[in-house]
């Protein structure tokens, strides 16, 4: 159901329709798993699972318009769309070139295939990538030896881009009378101006490619302690351990929410917090 906006004169301003369009997902997933060990006294067990994702729009009238982008310069900007032939939630904005080296100033593609920092990136917009992962990743293992017990779980997903929407607003070089300045808005041999404001743009869109360590126990079974403690179990279990990927925001899961008028949005971070890591020390035991 999505919100839609009436002609006036009309009894209501808005009305809730369905819309004629859909959304085809097509994919494989694979899973496969092993017993590694199991021989004296050791058991290793290891399952992994791969699925390959694709999805497109069909069957709608125009597009709609989602994602809404936050921070200074960027107030009622949105970088995505729900449109015929393209991803759901496809990112739609002004495409990058670099900085030119004589003003300092952000250049962009044209609609006429020139490239300028003339060219304004509010009105110069393109089809840029998907948001959606085309591949998920999952990982688990079981490896025990007598009394001692070891779990490990991993999830990752590929394929997919990210608007770092904090390092566009928050982290900029025109940011730096006031703010900490991103290391990457450094490392050019060209000298971005001071001046220069951020737009919308594929500057800011990243791989969020990712793979995360997101559960780790290791456990001994004591077993009985006298008469009282029955089936006595003392663990160690880490959370968000580690994370390996490119992606230079907080963290590739976190998903601001820049939905428009119902429509969902999907792989925007803006001045999240990221999950944290943790250390649990569990103690079980029956009397």
């Amino acid at each position: 159901m999505f919100e839609q906006t009436l002609a006036q004169p009309a009894p209501a301003g808005r009305i809730w329709v369905n819309l004629d369009g859909e959304i085809v997902n097509k994919g494989v997933e694979i899973s496969l798993t092993g017993n590694i060990i199991r021989k004296n006294g050791w058991n290793w067990d290891l399952t992994g699972n791969a699925t390959f994702l694709k999805n497109s729009v069909s069957g709608l009238v125009g597009y709609y318009e989602t994602g809404a982008l936050r921070g200074q310069g960027f107030s009622g900007v949105l970088g995505q769309r729900m449109v015929n032939g393209q991803p759901l939630n496809v990112w739609y904005l002004a495409e990058y070139a670099g900085i030119d080296p004589n003003t300092g100033m952000s250049m962009y593609r044209g609609l006429d295939g020139s490239i300028s920092s003339n060219n304004d990136p509010s009105v110069n917009k393109f089809y840029a990538a998907s948001p959606n992962p085309t591949t998920l990743l999952g990982i688990s293992t079981n490896l025990s030896y007598k009394k001692f017990t070891f779990g490990a779980n991993m999830n990752g997903a590929m394929g997919h881009y990210l608007f770092n929407n904090t390092a566009a607003t928050s982290l900029g070089i025109s940011n730096l009378s006031t703010r900490n300045i991103g290391t990457s808005f450094f490392n050019t041999s060209v000298k971005e101006s001071t001046s220069n404001s951020a737009s919308p743009s594929t500057r800011y869109l990243e791989k969020g490619n990712y793979l995360k360590l997101a559960n780790l126990t290791l456990s001994y079974k004591v077993g009985d302690i006298g008469n009282t403690l029955k089936n006595f179990n003392i663990s160690l279990t880490g959370q968000n351990l580690f994370i390996l990927t490119k992606y230079t925001g907080f963290d590739p899961e976190v998903n601001t929410d820049g939905s428009t008028n119902g429509i969902p949005s999907l792989g925007i971070e803006y001045l999240p917090y990221p999950p944290a890591k943790t250390i649990l020390l569990g103690i079980n035991f029956s009397l």
